[in-house]
């Protein structure tokens, strides 16, 4: 599983890729039918809000690769929208 940015600035037309995370999930004989949890923590230092402007933008995905043992290669690519929550108050009432 692989997190991915993609930042795209419209003056050039150019997309700048990187990748954030790689992180392998299972490895040989995977018994058919079980469920793999995925689990992925964003790093807080390279991920932002997903942004769309005029002329710039920063979108994120996560690939999935899955690795046959032949050699055959699946891939899977999901676009996902990153948002900011709005931070937790904890407060004291007054009495």
């Amino acid at each position: 599983m692989v997190n991915r940015r993609a930042q795209t600035c419209r003056i050039n037309r150019r997309e700048i890729a990187t990748e954030i995370q790689n992180i392998q999930v299972a490895e040989g004989d995977v018994c058919r039918g079980l469920t793999i949890p995925l689990h992925m923590i964003f790093p807080r230092l390279f991920t932002c809000p997903t942004l769309a402007s005029k002329n710039f933008k920063v979108e994120f995905e996560i690939n999935v690769v899955v690795l046959l043992q032949d050699g055959y290669l699946i891939t899977e690519n999901f676009p996902i929208r990153l948002v900011r929550a709005k931070p937790i108050t904890v407060g004291f009432t007054k009495k």
